[in-house]
């Protein structure tokens, strides 16, 4: 997402709450979620210009795919929110409509490992934020405290005080820590150990 108006990239995890962020900037501008289309949130008949959805693109992405020049890159605001890799793939595994095909100790130890560097939903989180060692964005908040986080987001996008309405919520059968036993968390571990190390989720493994 790209708003000019307010000199600000949103670059979207998957599953991080960013349909609501997405959502509070769409109200601020006066759009509607069919009418998102000027702040990138379309889709997109173009390969060579990233994703069929644009509002998933990597950070290094939106200046390399010619999205945005890289003098206003590096002046806007960007953002972007993470999420405990666990808690992340639970959700993944609900909203792709896996849950009615397949267990997910089958998804996390068969699809997963084949389709965690191609799909987006799947990719590493550390990944969309990330090029190489250095961080593209200039705030990185949590799923976690997002209320608080978001906040802090207002306030540096200049985008004001504003209620995160709450969109693309995803019911699940029971708490997400019970998905898991010894063996498929610390497969999860292994599979997302650069977001468990980047942003220090190690010890919100279940059963910590």
């Amino acid at each position: 997402m790209i708003s000019h108006r307010f000199e600000t990239v949103f670059v979207h995890v998957p599953k991080t709450a960013g349909q609501s962020i997405e959502q509070a900037f769409i109200d601020r501008h006066g759009l509607t979620w069919e009418t998102r289309a000027p702040l990138l949130l379309r889709p997109n008949p173009d390969p060579g210009k990233g994703p069929y959805r644009l509002a998933h693109l990597l950070a290094g992405e939106y200046v390399g795919l010619g999205h945005i020049e890289e003098e206003q890159f590096r002046a806007y605001f960007k953002f972007g929110f993470v999420r405990n890799p666990w808690e992340r793939l639970v959700s993944a595994y609900a909203y792709l409509g896996l849950d009615r095909s397949q267990t997910f100790a089958d998804f996390v130890r068969n699809r997963v490992p084949l389709a965690r560097d191609k799909d987006r939903f799947l990719l590493p989180q550390r990944r969309y934020l990330f090029a190489g060692d250095r961080c593209l964005v200039d705030f990185v908040g949590r799923f976690e405290n997002l209320a608080k986080d978001f906040k802090v987001v207002c306030d540096r996008s200049g985008l004001g005080p504003t209620v995160l309405p709450h969109e693309n919520r995803v019911p699940r059968d029971r708490p997400w820590p019970e998905f898991f036993d010894a063996e498929l968390t610390a497969r999860v571990a292994d599979l997302y150990a650069e977001d468990i190390d980047t942003f220090g989720y190690a010890e919100d493994a279940p059963g910590r």
